[in-house]
C-alpha cells in the first residue's frame, strides 16, 4: 500500500464570517472531513502495518547481532590458536637451531656421532 495523502482542510468558518460566507465554509470544512474519514482510516492502517514491519527488521537485526557476536567469538578464539601455533612453532625452530648449532660446534667425537646419528637415519629412511 502507497503512502496515504490526506488532502488539507479547507479554511474553516469562524464567527466574523456573515452569514452565508459561515455556511458556504462550514459546508466544505465538514464535507471535507466526511471525505477524509476513509484516507484517515487507510493511514492508521498504513502506520499500524509500518510498526509490525519495523519490529521485522528489529528482530532480524538483533538475530544479525548475534551471529556477528559469535562469528567474532569464533574468529578470536582461531586468532588464538593461531597466535599460540605460531608461538610453539618459533620456539620449536628456535630450540631445533640451537640443538644443531650446539651439535656442530662439539668438540671431537660427540659432534661427529651427532652427523652420523643423522646420516644414518636420513640412509634408513632412503633420504
Amino acid at each position: 500500500m502507497p503512502t496515504p495523502v490526506i488532502p488539507l482542510l479547507p479554511d474553516p468558518p469562524v464567527p466574523s464570517d456573515s452569514p452565508p460566507v459561515f455556511a458556504d465554509k462550514a459546508g466544505a470544512f465538514v464535507t471535507r472531513q466526511a471525505l477524509n474519514v476513509p484516507i484517515l482510516n487507510a493511514s492508521f492502517q498504513w502506520i499500524a502495518d509500518q510498526g509490525g514491519i519495523i519490529d521485522g527488521y528489529r528482530a532480524a537485526a538483533a538475530l544479525s547481532a548475534q551471529y556477528a557476536a559469535a562469528a567474532a567469538d569464533r574468529a578470536e578464539a582461531v586468532d588464538t590458536n593461531v597466535s599460540e601455533q605460531v608461538q610453539a612453532a618459533q620456539a620449536a625452530a628456535a630450540n631445533a637451531a640451537a640443538s644443531a648449532a650446539a651439535a656442530e660446534s662439539a668438540p671431537g667425537s660427540i659432534g661427529n656421532l651427532a652427523l652420523i646419528h643423522s646420516m644414518t637415519i636420513g640412509m634408513i629412511r632412503g633420504f
